[in-house]
């Protein structure tokens, strides 16, 4: 008896333990009220993505849904304006910018990739420019300060990076956006070599600080 009911402990306790692997492995999307819901996800597409949730096929569209995780491609996406149109913040030196108002009002977001979440987000996406009778892609990568809107280049990567920022005035970007954790910056500053990996793993250590202190409602910008 002591032996079958150690067995259904086991099996109990594997289940479960499966059961919670196999949720952490799903796909899923946050929506706009915060909800999560789980299920197979098919390619993110700017202005949709389809999902299996509990075997009937989901369309969702950016205006409903605040982040998406594909689990298979291991990628963040979040509901954003940022490719639709940005301007140079008047008198700003380094440049920074902000989402145009006009944007906001008459366009829908769209789903752009983002590798860092929290009080800075950090976007990542590509466009496609014509230079006489070429076509290449850009590779854009952007940090947008939640409490103030301000958005900083951190990098680009691609052929004709013609006006391209140097990397001491992006530095200079990210220190004005960290400007209230001066340990941080101090340490930034310090640094011999700056590049987007070590922009990176500053803006991954503030926002660590920020959750502990904020709670980030669900915004769209």
């Amino acid at each position: 008896m002591k032996k079958t009911l150690l067995l259904l402990t086991l099996s109990s306790g594997l289940l479960t333990l499966q059961q919670g692997l196999a949720q952490q492995m799903k796909d899923y999307v946050v929506t706009m009220k915060g909800d999560t819901i789980y299920g197979e996800m098919g390619s993110v597409k700017n202005k949709k993505v389809y999902m299996l949730v509990n075997g009937e096929k989901k369309t969702y569209y950016p205006p409903q849904i605040y982040r998406i995780y594909n689990h298979n491609t291991d990628k963040h996406y979040a509901t954003s304006f940022i490719e639709l149109g940005m301007e140079k913040i008047k008198d700003s030196d380094p440049k920074m910018y902000v989402i145009k108002e006009k944007v906001r009002l008459k366009n829908k977001p769209l789903f752009t990739e983002i590798l860092h979440d929290g009080d800075i987000i950090v976007y990542n996406f590509k466009r496609q420019g014509n230079r006489g009778s070429f076509s290449t892609p850009t590779n854009f990568y952007y940090a947008l300060k939640r409490s103030t809107g301000e958005i900083a280049e951190l990098k680009m990567s691609g052929f004709f990076l013609l006006g391209r920022m140097s990397k001491k005035n992006r530095n200079l970007n990210l220190t004005k956006m960290m400007e209230d954790e001066p340990e941080l910056i101090e340490r930034l500053e310090n640094e011999e070599k700056v590049d987007y990996d070590v922009f990176s793993n500053y803006i991954k250590e503030y926002n660590v600080l920020k959750k502990a202190q904020n709670v980030n409602p669900l915004e769209i910008f």
